[in-house]
């Protein structure tokens, strides 16, 4: 029996599992060794997810499906972990959504249930996973945030400003926890090649155009690198560091209109004209 048998893996729970950036993370852990519980709005896609992690990894993932956006969704989730004896020792907070057009033309309780999706749930979990972590002296957060987080959004202010919530509370739980085993660290993509921008027909968009997605693989194993590493923050590519540099950079009053273009849409061959503001909801 090897050193790996003999030692119980680690359990990573991975929100926003069923596709995207959280589907890639649940097959790199489960390459690292590591036991899942995978959690995701859309059960269908996620027990696809899971029989795939478990026909090519041999393993079998916990999986909830569930809308963390909910009142009480998190601690439902939390109680139902405990009840069998999962602790987590990684978490990756991926699950999130984004919504494309002008904030007072969108539908306010969808922006809303995006910050309770985005922030709040990601911050309920971080900090009740957080304590059981530094009580066993041991564990590790991973937070998606985003390049956006360092930029103005106009055409998509509230999932910017999520995203830039992200960057700022995770650097900040990362200095708070330095000492006490758990590490923390935010994952900052660009443009990723996911389900995230297609639902939405966002594949006309300018920033699509004019930008060479990254697969979703790589901004994990990417984000799982920097994190071993110690990283408070991951910058995935080299393109994206310089955007990330030039943001802090740029006065915002030069960067807005900059935004808003990218954020519109290029007309189809067939002159398609968007008469309402683009819903783009997604797991990571």
């Amino acid at each position: 029996m090897t050193n790996r048998d003999a030692t119980p893996r680690p359990i990573a729970l991975v929100t926003g599992a069923s596709s995207g950036i959280g589907e890639a993370f649940a097959h790199l852990l489960a390459q690292e060794g590591h036991r899942l519980v995978l959690v995701a709005h859309k059960s269908v896609d996620l027990d696809r997810v899971a029989a795939k992690i478990a026909a090519e990894h041999k393993i079998q993932p916990h999986t909830f499906g569930m809308d963390l956006s909910k009142p009480g969704a998190v601690k439902h989730l939390l109680d139902d972990l405990h009840k069998q004896g999962l602790r987590p020792d990684l978490l990756v907070n991926n699950a999130g959504f984004g919504l494309l057009g002008k904030a007072v033309e969108l539908n306010a309780d969808e922006q809303i249930n995006m910050i309770n999706l985005n922030v709040a749930a990601l911050t309920e979990l971080a900090i009740c996973c957080g304590k059981a972590m530094v009580r066993q002296g041991r564990g590790g957060i991973i937070n998606i945030s985003s390049v956006a987080g360092a930029l103005p959004g106009p055409n998509m202010a509230v999932y910017y400003a999520t995203k830039a919530y992200i960057l700022s509370f995770s650097e900040a739980l990362a200095a708070e926890l330095k000492h006490s085993g758990v590490q923390v660290t935010a994952v900052a993509p660009g443009v990723t090649r996911t389900a995230f921008h297609q639902r939405a027909g966002m594949e006309r968009s300018r920033l699509l155009k004019w930008s060479a997605p990254m697969e979703p693989e790589t901004v994990a194993r990417l984000g799982y690198q920097g994190f071993c590493r110690g990283r408070s923050v991951v910058v995935t590519g080299g393109f994206n560091k310089l955007s990330m540099a030039c943001a802090r950079l740029i006065p915002n009053a030069i960067l807005n209109p900059v935004i808003s273009r990218l954020h519109k849409l290029v007309p189809s061959k067939e002159q398609f004209t968007q008469s309402s503001p683009v819903r783009e909801k997604s797991d990571q």
